[in-house]
């Protein structure tokens, strides 16, 4: 899909200036587009509205700093465009399901999954499988998903994860998942989804890259309707992320469990 010049800019200035206090009508003047025309075309070609790219973009710099560097979360709260706290960790918690503190964890940190046009993270494969293995599924009125993701050919050997969220712009972890080996073409079957609408997401990295080299991603740009009893086929493309692309960092750890077995909550 061509993405309008204006709104490509407006993602440039996201990015860079997340930061700042910025607002749809500061966005919108900077790219001489009235504040309703460009709401619309933004959500149009990037998916979501200019506020939640913002959003986005602005978690996905806090989880980054958080299990990247030992800086506090005052300090971070400071340097991702919030100013309190309280404001901060309260929407985090809200949207992530667990607190900047518990985002701290081990489990966390080990599972953690990040995709950006500058910046990507894929765990161990085994560690993904092992995960998948001891999820806590939901005990009924679930749904199977399968498909089939392909990475271009001259990735070689790359590990994927196939993840499925309730949300277009996912923060919590995946409501199911599937970790896999793909040389091309591979074929996923995604178990345990709860009944309702969600979004695929799929991720990987080819092997023996860097650790944070640009991964490959690709999304359903529209909500999948899951139930039981209901065979679905959905086919996906992976590639580099765009810079328009919404940034995407989420952890493949179970963070209900973690935070019911108090795995989680340990001050740091």
């Amino acid at each position: 899909m061509k993405v309008e010049e204006s709104v490509r800019r407006a993602t440039e200035i996201i990015r860079n200036r997340y930061s700042e206090s910025i607002t749809l009508n500061k966005i919108a003047a900077e790219v001489f587009v009235s504040p309703y025309h460009f709401s619309r075309i933004f959500s149009r070609d990037v998916g979501l509205t200019p506020g939640r790219y913002l959003t986005a973009v602005r978690l996905f710099a806090a989880k980054r700093l958080l299990l990247t560097t030992g800086l506090t979360v005052s300090d971070i709260v400071c340097s991702v465009g919030y100013n309190s706290v309280g404001t901060f960790t309260s929407r985090f918690t809200r949207l992530v399901g667990m607190s900047p503190t518990q985002y701290r964890d081990p489990a966390v940190s080990r599972l953690f999954v990040a995709a950006s046009h500058d910046f990507s993270r894929m765990p161990d494969l085994g560690e993904m499988v092992a995960a998948n293995r001891c999820r806590l599924l939901p005990k009924r009125y679930t749904a199977t998903l399968r498909g089939a993701i392909e990475v271009p050919r001259a990735a070689g050997v790359a590990d994927a994860v196939v993840c499925v969220f309730s949300e277009a712009a996912p923060q919590r972890s995946p409501v199911a998942f599937q970790a896999l080996s793909v040389l091309g073409r591979a074929e996923f079957e995604v178990s345990g989804i709860p009944s309702g609408s969600h979004y695929l997401l799929a991720m990987a990295a080819p092997r023996g890259r860097r650790p944070d080299a640009s991964g490959l991603t690709a999304v359903t740009r529209r909500h999948i309707r899951t139930e039981p009893g209901l065979s679905l086929h959905v086919g996906l493309s992976l590639q580099s992320p765009e810079v328009t692309d919404p940034p995407v960092a989420v952890t493949l750890a179970d963070a209900s469990a973690l935070v019911g077995d108090g795995a989680l909550g340990q001050t740091v």
